[in-house]
């Protein structure tokens, strides 16, 4: 049975993360549902690099260990990946994840991955923005051709307000696209919450998320709506979706 948005959300806390995150990774894992049913037996899955900002792929990883595969944690950055571990060791202290499939690796750099062995899938979120120029295109080419299915999540730049909240700077549909040259790729836009970004919550009112029965409806109400996401119209994604990806 796939996980409730009250489920996710405590792989969100994990991370210092909230509600808005939870949602996020509800809807992110439709796009990648598909793409993980294909993975064979004994399975390896890159994830490569880890977001800019906003939480540690915990989601990515949790999505690749429901499968049973082996999964490789990437990131130039000694603190991303001290951060990504604490919240990977508090997902398994809680029964969560199996930690035995993960294995986390500093590397020099995310635009020289060659060192890196093949994998069945590589996974990306938040990371494609943060690289410029040549770095940009060459981690583009490099997880095109580790492995022969993935995908990378990245901001929506044609969601200004969202941009201008975050701090973050993202891709346009096109531009993700055309990072790819001659690799064919599908892309899409997703998570389109019904609230503003931006909100904060204090730790009581965090707390009460996990328990409370008000909380506990309106998480529902939302996977509810999150059906909508795919039945609006193409121009209201590209103005509204936090994210745009390009799946291969």
């Amino acid at each position: 049975m796939p996980l409730s948005i009250r489920e996710l959300y405590a792989y969100a806390l994990a991370e210092g993360e909230g509600v808005g995150t939870a949602y996020e990774y509800y809807v992110k894992r439709r796009v990648l549902a598909p793409l993980l049913r294909t993975l064979p037996a004994a399975a390896s899955v890159l994830v490569a690099g880890l977001p800019e900002k906003y939480g540690t792929s915990l989601d990515l990883v949790l999505a690749a260990s429901e499968r049973g595969a082996r999964t490789l944690l990437v990131d130039e950055r000694a603190g991303a990946i001290e951060r990504a571990r604490t919240a990977i060791d508090t997902a398994t202290r809680a029964g969560k994840l199996p930690a035995a499939k993960v294995e986390l690796q500093a590397i020099p750099s995310l635009a020289d991955l060659s060192a890196l062995p093949s994998h069945d899938v590589v996974l990306s979120c938040e990371v494609v923005q943060r690289l410029s120029g040549d770095a940009q295109r060459r981690y583009v080419q490099a997880i095109g051709e580790l492995a022969p299915h993935g995908i990378a999540f990245v901001p929506n730049s044609e969601n200004r307000s969202h941009l201008a909240i975050s701090g973050l700077s993202g891709l346009d549909r096109r531009s993700l696209r055309a990072l790819f040259e001659s690799r064919p790729v599908r892309t899409g836009y997703v998570d389109l919450p019904p609230f503003p970004p931006g909100i904060k919550r204090s730790e009581a009112q965090r707390a009460r998320a996990s328990t409370g029965l008000t909380e506990a409806v309106a998480m529902r109400a939302l996977e509810i709506y999150s059906v909508s996401e795919r039945l609006l119209p193409s121009r209201v994604k590209r103005r509204f979706a936090h994210i745009v990806y390009a799946s291969w």
